[in-house]
């Protein structure tokens, strides 16, 4: 339970704007979380809030990004895509049924494929569906012991996220980061949008598109990579996510970047990478070992940002501590995970040790 001190603390913390307490009610939760939490950890690694707090509350609601920021991260990632009327949201994919109600709000607008895509609806439309834990093809959920709640939560537009965050960094004296990804950038243009031009700009708007900024762009798509630097004029940190060709997530040839040729050749225009985790450590028999990709990156000047770490789906033979450890010992730069909490904890521990 939190005593009366903390909890005027809190009140003291947020009195100066009365009448934004009062319109987002979440901010004394993040307060109370900062102010319980340990604070940013000493030592360079940073954890990052992939999709806000999923591990506690619907992916990518500004509810989660709420609870994400009262558990004091360094960054926490929004994943953008657009709407029919061109409004950048933050959603994981492209399409809605996997985590939203689309399918009985709107039955007759899947396409072809049985699926619901983001593109074709309007940002009105968007704002009518409810968002619920990630689910499999059978509307099982992918994480069963996660979000069992019966609350009310909206896909919101990446402008409010960070209307958000910022509102909530002066209102707590934080100062946590934003960590969008543009996605699929290949298929809005196929679509007749220009995704990375509508990110810039805004990030324009706010400010926010200059290299000191707290802010890191990311994106899987290596042509979108250059273009965001060469033509749209992005100044912020930017990170290239690696993946498998075989996933299929761009016409980027991901062998070809983790060869020593193509990270010279991301060292041009990048400065980290966000590689899958089991690209970096392999189980062999009984033993955990380094891969070819991460002797390479230790020749390189690239910070090394892997996803995704959740204590609900671990390696088998690793725990919390041993995985973090290990990639630690790479050394990597930090983490995305859905639950910061244990991150934390574990950093803390090590910085001590």
């Amino acid at each position: 339970m939190v005593n009366s001190m903390l909890i005027k603390a809190v009140t003291n913390k947020t009195r100066s704007n009365t009448r934004a307490h009062k319109q987002h009610p979440l901010l004394i939760l993040a307060a109370l979380f900062s102010l319980i939490l340990p604070s940013a950890v000493a030592f360079a690694f940073d954890i990052i809030a992939h999709r806000g707090a999923p591990g506690y509350l619907p992916e990518h609601t500004l509810e989660s990004t709420v609870f994400a920021h009262g558990q004091q991260p360094d960054y926490i990632e929004q994943d953008i895509v657009l709407t029919k009327d061109g409004i950048p949201i933050v959603l994981h994919d492209i399409h809605l049924e996997t985590v939203t109600d689309v399918e009985t709000k709107y039955p007759n607008k899947k396409r072809a494929d049985g699926r619901w895509y983001a593109i074709d609806f309007t940002l009105n439309e968007i704002k009518q569906l409810r968002v619920h834990e990630r689910q499999n093809n059978n509307q099982t959920q992918v994480f069963p012991a996660r979000y069992q709640g019966l609350g009310h939560f909206t896909l919101a537009t990446f402008e409010e996220h960070i209307t958000t965050i910022l509102y909530l960094n002066k209102a707590t004296g934080s100062n946590i980061g934003l960590y969008p990804e543009i996605k699929s950038p290949e298929f809005h243009k196929a679509e007749g949008f220009d995704i990375s031009a509508t990110v810039v700009q805004l990030l324009n708007q706010y400010k926010l598109n200059n290299h000191n900024a707290n802010i890191i762009v990311q994106c899987f798509d290596f042509k979108e990579i250059k273009r965001l630097r060469t033509e749209l004029n992005l100044n912020t940190k930017l990170v290239q996510l690696l993946a498998e060709n075989e996933w299929n997530e761009s016409s980027t040839d991901y062998d070809y970047l983790q060869t020593e040729a193509g990270l010279t050749e991301l060292s041009r225009y990048v400065d980290g990478v966000g590689p899958w985790f089991n690209q970096l450590i392999v189980q062999s028999e009984q033993n955990w070992q380094y891969t070819e990709l991460t002797q390479k990156l230790k020749k390189t000047n690239l910070f090394i940002h892997p996803y995704t770490f959740r204590v609900d789906a671990l390696p088998e033979g690793q725990t919390a501590h041993s995985l973090l450890s290990l990639l630690n010992e790479i050394p990597v730069h930090g983490i995305f995970t859905d639950q910061v909490p244990p991150v934390k904890a574990w950093a803390e521990q090590t910085k001590n040790d």
